[in-house]
């Protein structure tokens, strides 16, 4: 690894002097939580893991030090999580976003929620307008809904740093976006581009059912949300003179948005690769709109962040392809602890949010020999790590990684592993020994979660779950 035993000794004295105080964390795991890690590889993780204070932002930046080295020159840094509920994954991801805003540069940030809503989001951080807790709810995902995040959005405003979704699931704002838009630069034309939304429009209530439309249906509807795209597409100077360039660049992903709504829910293929695929096209999009120069924060779960060594069929898959080593990816992991997530029954369905607890990790997952490290937070690098020994043989896996969404049952924690192959997937671990659970708001009358039933179980099948991640 790049870092030297003496800087490794200083960086101890600073958790030190830092002090555990300023942590949430809960208290490190019992003696009957021990684990049986071969001496050789424990010597190796003290050696290289790098042990950080807290996940708490707001306390100097010296104990992540490393960081700036681990990321380099990237633009983009994707951090993952292991689970969509766990409060010092929220937390740490909000001290990273400090570190990289006051440190590094980093300008902007992008999350796994809903594009047109996330860009309400950054009009109040640019403005002050509006309320950032009903913006928050109304990007219609509890599992950002949280005290974490909001903290982290109020923390942006302060900061200046613009915030992004690159999720397309809901795509009723995007059409009325697009509608919006032409009224005010091609009002004789509005009429038709309404006309082309109609027969897609009644199913903006029900998305979970699109998959039951015959396919000449939606292939109808599919043509139609085509030309959609393709009149503007064509219109682009006329429609820039009467506005500008960054409107209608908004205007036209927005039924960029619309379109990959439309073929995220007809599932001609399954929805989990479909959705990665538009997610690394929108995350790409904002980058690109930002310019050659600028950096970005990117979050998500491990999953949709990862390079799939396969199939190469995730979100990070597709940017590791375009933007090779412009981008970080950081993956979330932890030994115990507790984290929010639905109720899910194989026959049952989706249940009630609630706070869910692990049982310890078999003895050849990954998270198990993390453990022997000691260490109740930790930064481990993969990058450049020499395998060849018995210190560090195992790495490499195919080994079981703990894997978590937005739904979990109780009576199955083995589904919720995968075999990885951690240094293909992912740079950077950053490693909790104990979690707790995110801290959740209310979802305000006028801007509750729309998600009905069908919709919350095609959760199971996006590839959040279980073996699928």
């Amino acid at each position: 690894m790049r870092r030297g035993r003496l800087y490794l000794i200083l960086i101890v004295l600073v958790v030190a002097a830092l002090g555990c105080g300023r942590d949430e964390s809960p208290p490190t795991a019992p003696e009957e939580d021990k684990v049986n890690v071969a001496p050789e590889i424990v010597a190796w993780l003290k050696g290289n893991a790098v042990p950080f204070a807290t996940p708490i932002a707001g306390h100097g930046f010296d104990d992540l030090e490393p960081l700036r080295d681990i990321i380099g020159d990237a633009r983009i840094v994707a951090l993952g999580e292991a689970t969509h509920g766990t409060r010092q994954f929220f937390l740490m991801k909000h001290r990273l976003l400090e570190f990289l805003v006051k440190e590094m540069g980093f300008t902007s940030f992008a999350i796994e929620a809903t594009w047109p809503e996330s860009n309400l989001v950054n009009d109040y951080i640019q403005t002050g307008d509006g309320d950032p807790a009903a913006l928050l709810a109304g990007l219609y995902f509890w599992t950002w809904n949280t005290q974490e995040v909001l903290d982290m959005i109020l923390w942006m405003r302060e900061n200046g740093v613009s915030f992004h979704g690159f999720d397309m699931q809901y795509p009723r704002m995007a059409m009325e976006n697009v509608e919006a838009y032409v009224a005010e630069v091609d009002p004789a034309n509005a009429p038709v581009y309404e006309l082309l939304f109609d027969n897609f429009r009644p199913w903006l209530d029900a998305l979970g059912s699109y998959q039951n439309v015959p396919p000449a249906t939606q292939n109808i509807i599919r043509d139609q949300l085509q030309q959609v795209y393709d009149m503007m597409d064509q219109r682009q100077a006329t429609y820039e003179v009467r506005s500008s360039a960054k409107d209608f660049a908004y205007a036209l992903q927005s039924a960029r948005i619309v379109q990959q709504g439309e073929r995220f829910y007809a599932a001609r293929e399954p929805s989990y690769i479909t959705r990665d695929t538009y997610m690394a096209e929108n995350a790409s999009w904002i980058i690109e709109q930002k310019g050659p120069g600028a950096k970005i924060v990117l979050w998500a779960h491990n999953y949709h962040v990862g390079v799939d060594p396969i199939s190469s069929r995730t979100m990070g898959s597709h940017l590791r392809q375009q933007y090779q080593d412009d981008m970080v990816v950081l993956a979330f992991s932890f030994f115990k602890g507790s984290f929010n997530a639905r109720d899910y029954d194989y026959w049952q369905g989706v249940g009630e949010l609630k706070s869910h607890s692990v049982k310890l990790p078999p003895e050849d997952s990954y998270s198990y020999h993390f453990r022997g490290a000691d260490m109740p937070r930790m930064i481990l690098d993969l990058r450049g790590v020499d395998f060849d020994s018995t210190a560090t043989d195992w790495i490499p896996g195919p080994r079981r990684f703990r894997s978590i969404g937005a739904l979990y049952d109780d009576s199955n924690p083995g589904a919720y592993f995968y075999n990885a192959r951690l240094p293909e997937e992912f740079d950077v671990i950053i490693y909790f020994e104990n979690t707790t659970p995110s801290v959740l708001l209310p979802f305000p009358a006028r801007t509750g979660a729309p998600v009905a039933a069908d919709v919350n179980k095609r959760l199971y099948y996006e590839g959040i779950f279980g073996e699928c991640r």
